[in-house]
């Protein structure tokens, strides 16, 4: 089994704490998967024992599409996959400080084709893709998901275009789904309920939302999840101060209305809060929630 450890950050920083992964005996960092910027690169986690090909657990950090890093501890989760026999890539993406929607979106669609593209190279089975992410995370892989192979919503430009940006499952930890209701949705202690925090979605999209609403149809998956939509695990927590459990009882209801019960799994965790308010989420009884999903589709 592979094993790893946290670097903390020095005392009296705003630094996020990151994975040591120096003891993992298989990788590949910071490889790149554009051209466009210096985030475009991802990390690869392979299983200790095995040649392969794997089938591959896609992560997308999250942070507020502000912050966060590809192997910040936001990682914990999926990582362990590589001790359940998957692949485990981490992708660092454009923030919205450095691009606005929807580079973030290609970014992750293009990381996807350049590991299609990579796969042998890499012992990946590319007909074994899933994606996770958390927060803002989670909203990138339900809405790369729901709009996978759609052109309006992928730059070919970045390379790998004969390959698909589709993925077989997904899941999202606590993500956001509907821009115009973020804020409506805050609780009143978040800290996003702060006037001095950024607006996440002026940051996001160069503008308010509420200025914008024609063009904000255009940012929400739940908007274009249809029936052929891969099956996903979704779970949120109802204590949340970051992003309140209604966005993901949104998703739920979409998902309700055009796919099949066995497809699709919500689960509400009772007092949970978010991502790094929550060390629960690191649990083995939630990791293993997660990987008994995705077996039921990857394996």
């Amino acid at each position: 089994m592979e094993t790893w450890s946290i670097i903390q950050p020095p005392p009296g920083t705003f630094e996020t704490p990151m994975v040591d992964v120096s003891t993992i005996t298989r990788k590949f960092l910071d490889i790149p998967y554009a051209s466009q910027s210096s985030s475009q690169k991802l990390d690869i986690y392979l299983p200790k024992e095995g040649e392969g090909p794997f089938p591959t657990l896609i992560f997308i950090h999250g942070g507020a599409f502000l912050f966060g890093n590809k192997q910040d501890t936001q990682l914990l989760q999926a990582l362990d996959g590589i001790n359940r026999g998957y692949a485990v890539v981490s992708v660092e993406y454009r923030l919205a400080t450095e691009a606005k929607f929807p580079a973030g979106l290609f970014d992750v669609k293009a990381a996807i084709r350049f590991l299609r593209a990579h796969a042998a190279e890499y012992k990946l089975d590319p007909n074994r893709f899933a994606s996770c992410g958390d927060s803002a995370g989670g909203y990138y892989v339900v809405m790369a998901a729901a709009t996978q192979n759609n052109p309006a919503f992928e730059d070919l430009s970045m390379g790998w275009a004969e390959y698909s940006s589709a993925v077989s499952a997904v899941v999202s930890w606590f993500g956001c789904f509907d821009m115009l209701r973020i804020r409506q949705t805050v609780p009143a202690d978040s800290p996003l309920a702060d006037p001095n925090f950024p607006d996440i979605d002026k940051a996001l999209l160069g503008a308010p939302s509420t200025d914008i609403e024609g063009l904000m149809y255009f940012t929400n998956p739940i908007n274009f999840i249809t029936s052929d939509f891969p099956p996903i695990y979704v779970t949120h927590g109802t204590a949340d101060v970051i992003v309140s459990v209604e966005q993901s009882l949104l998703l739920a209801e979409k998902l309700k209305a055009v796919l099949p019960a066995e497809k699709y799994e919500v689960e509400i965790l009772e007092g949970f809060n978010h991502g790094g308010f929550e060390m629960r989420w690191n649990e083995k009884e939630y990791i293993d929630k997660t990987f008994t999903f995705l077996d039921r589709f990857m394996k």
